[in-house]
């Protein structure tokens, strides 16, 4: 309506809150109160937080900080994620998810989110946090932001993110990789990948292979597990103290659609059209892009790559 309301992250002692103001004029504030507190062992402190509607869902997207790692959850230093509920103004957010990690890779904090002229929510994250290392740092910089990512909303409350179209417009020549099945084998399909969109769908049902994927050289993999059944970011780049796994479990269906952006410094994973990301920093020395298969074999639906501007 005629009101404008603002949020604001804070920490009381040790409990993260979001606390909510509203003003008439954007000058004077009014204390709304607490819109959502942390139960224990919640985090310390909610930064960057962010309160929208999507599909008459309100949607509070959070960073939390001081959250334990339990299994395979919350590995990052500090984490970012979301609570779907209700809200009307004057009335209590009455929560209806508990909370969950937006982004399964080693750096994404503090996304932010924005209105499109044409109603879409659009999403932008950073990629790092604060307290890991920063090798950048040498040349005067830190961190970097991920790709604009359009938000939705599944009926059991999953947010998803999928690039927005407008990514299309860095596509430049195509390369279709002439591989369909790999066995006990690596093949070299890049031999410079620095800005680039890789489409690898691979035939889950007839792929038996222990282990199968991308590689850009020694630093990064993205593969799957057949044994543990998960889908694992890997990266290993021990002179920078960077080195260890982000996985999700293997989504099911007979086939894995994997859409991966390559930057100087970064990948970004988008699985199966936005139903998971795994988004990292990576620092490599060389960029020869490799596909393989070990213990067994694997067979691909399709596979190749864009150049990007």
């Amino acid at each position: 309506g005629d009101m404008w309301y603002m949020v604001v992250g804070a920490r009381v002692e040790d409990t993260g809150q979001v606390r909510l103001y509203r003003s008439e004029d954007l000058h004077r504030w009014d204390e709304q109160g607490i819109l959502a507190e942390a139960p224990h062992g919640m985090g310390y402190m909610w930064e960057c937080p962010d309160f929208f509607t999507l599909d008459d869902k309100q949607v509070l997207m959070f960073s939390p900080q001081g959250i334990a790692a339990e299994g395979y959850a919350n590995r990052n230093l500090f984490q970012s994620g979301y609570i779907v509920g209700r809200w009307q103004p004057g009335e209590k957010f009455i929560q209806e998810s508990k909370f969950q990690e937006l982004d399964h890779g080693h750096d994404f904090y503090a996304p932010q989110s924005f209105l499109a002229p044409d109603g879409r929510r659009i999403v932008i994250g950073w990629m790092d946090m604060w307290e890991s290392p920063l090798p950048e740092q040498q040349d005067g910089w830190a961190g970097m932001f991920t790709l604009p990512r359009e938000l939705v909303i599944t009926p059991n409350y999953q947010l998803q993110m999928r690039p927005v179209h407008e990514v299309e417009s860095l596509r430049e020549e195509w390369y279709s990789w002439p591989v369909s099945t790999l066995k006990n084998k690596q093949l070299c399909v890049m031999h410079n990948c620095e800005a680039a969109e890789v489409i690898v769908t691979w035939d889950t049902s007839l792929s038996e292979a222990e282990q199968y994927g991308i590689a850009l050289d020694d630093g990064m993999r993205l593969y799957i597990d057949n044994q543990a059944k998960r889908l694992i970011l890997e990266r290993n780049y021990p002179q920078y103290n960077l080195c260890g796994q982000r996985s999700i479990p293997m989504p099911t269906g007979d086939e894995l659609n994997l859409r991966v952006f390559f930057d100087r410094s970064s990948v970004e994973v988008f699985v199966n059209d936005g139903e998971a990301c795994l988004s990292s920093r990576i620092y490599p020395q060389q960029r020869q892009l490799h596909i393989f298969a070990w213990s067994g074999n694997a067979v691909l639906k399709e596979c190749g790559a864009w150049n990007l501007r």
